[in-house]
């Protein structure tokens, strides 16, 4: 199962960690929506991040380590929109925790 944890603070998100493997179409849909978001924050945005992940797959953690800049916001909640979507029609494949 895969395991999406995002840490969401007054100002917005300020962290996610996705870690595991599931089936092939869920672990492909879920890579593609936080691989588009980490990578559209650095190249539309001025956001301060740090990325970790292994290169193998199955493991990505990000946090800001800067103010949240403009644009950023909303390419968070876009992932958030979309791996809920993803855990909503694969229940028993993905759990997102918002905290």
């Amino acid at each position: 199962m895969i395991l999406a944890e995002v840490i969401r603070k007054k100002w917005g998100v300020d962290s996610f960690t996705v870690k595991n493997h599931g089936d092939s179409y869920v672990c492909s849909a879920v890579s593609m929506l936080v691989l588009n978001t980490v990578n559209s924050i650095e190249a539309l945005t001025d956001q301060a991040f740090d990325c970790d992940y292994n290169n193998e797959g199955g493991y990505i953690s990000f946090y800001l380590t800067g103010p949240m800049r403009s644009g950023t916001a909303i390419l968070l909640d876009s992932m958030i929109l979309g791996l809920t979507s993803v855990q909503d029609q694969y229940p028993t494949e993905i759990k997102l925790t918002i905290i």
